[in-house]
């Protein structure tokens, strides 16, 4: 798997728990892109529909005259709720899963591109149509994204053995990561406590210092960048996620040899 589908992947993966429902399709779509384009392909056209379809009712009110995509995106009145540029998406996506069907030659650079205005449809998707995924415009609503799963496939040997959950969570105007850690207390009692840190201090090391993760983004697009961008390095020193052993080897590592090590 290439560094640009190994970021697909993680973007799929953040993603993977709002659309349940599509699970399997995406994991054949991203699993296909280099063997099979035309399958990948097929299988991005196949999610595409079924998310046109659930927006056309829930924004219609009744069942599409033909629930094919092109019918769909040609209505002018379905298509008038959904911004421009998610609908310039969708559009290229129909017209390149169109290709592979139909005999066209594609290839991978094909199915990775159409991967990547499919993510971007889905986080849109998930972020406004999503109701557990919606973020009210008052100070107290939340919305929290599971991330542990993806945290324990990348750092099986670092996270603290303690931990059962790690969930980014959003508001309207701030990002917090909060750890639930397990305490057993007898062969029948295990409390468990949250904690939840505000990740406002972690800027992005720009010019003009902008926090790293911002509330301005949508919670997918933050987890993505939590999962996939942000190093060992910055693990151990902005959170408590690793064990000692373990962030006293990363830092080693980095001070010996001034690189990243990500090996776990």
């Amino acid at each position: 798997m290439t560094d640009e589908e190994k970021a697909l992947a993680d973007r799929i993966a953040a993603l993977e728990a709002r659309v349940a429902e599509l699970g399997s399709f995406l994991r054949s779509a991203i699993g296909y892109l280099s063997s099979d384009p035309a399958s990948s392909l097929t299988k991005s056209r196949v999610i595409l529909e079924r998310v046109l379809l659930t927006l056309y009712r829930k924004s219609m009110k009744k069942e599409p005259s033909r629930a094919m995509i092109g019918d769909m995106l040609a209505d002018k009145v379905f298509m008038a709720n959904i911004p421009r540029r998610i609908a310039a998406r969708m559009n290229a996506i129909r017209d390149m899963s169109n290709l592979g069907p139909h005999g066209e030659e594609v290839d991978s650079t094909d199915a990775i591109r159409v991967m990547r205005d499919l993510i971007d449809v889905l986080e849109w998707y998930v972020v406004h149509h999503e109701p557990s995924c919606q973020v009210a415009g008052d100070q107290f609503a939340r919305q929290s994204l599971e991330i542990f799963p993806q945290l324990l496939e990348k750092y099986p040997h670092y996270l603290r053995p303690e931990i059962t959950s790690v969930r980014f969570v959003q508001s309207a105007d701030r990002c917090w990561l909060e750890v639930t850690t397990a305490a057993k207390l007898n062969d029948y009692l295990v409390d468990e406590m949250s904690k939840r840190t505000d990740l406002a201090f972690i800027s992005s090391g720009s010019v003009d210092d902008d926090v790293f993760f911002g509330p301005a983004r949508s919670i997918t697009e933050n987890a993505h960048r939590f999962i996939s961008e942000f190093d060992v390095v910055s693990i151990i020193n902005c959170t408590d996620l690793f064990t000692h052993e373990a962030a006293t080897r990363i830092d080693a590592h980095w001070r010996q040899y001034g690189v990243v090590s990500e090996s776990a």
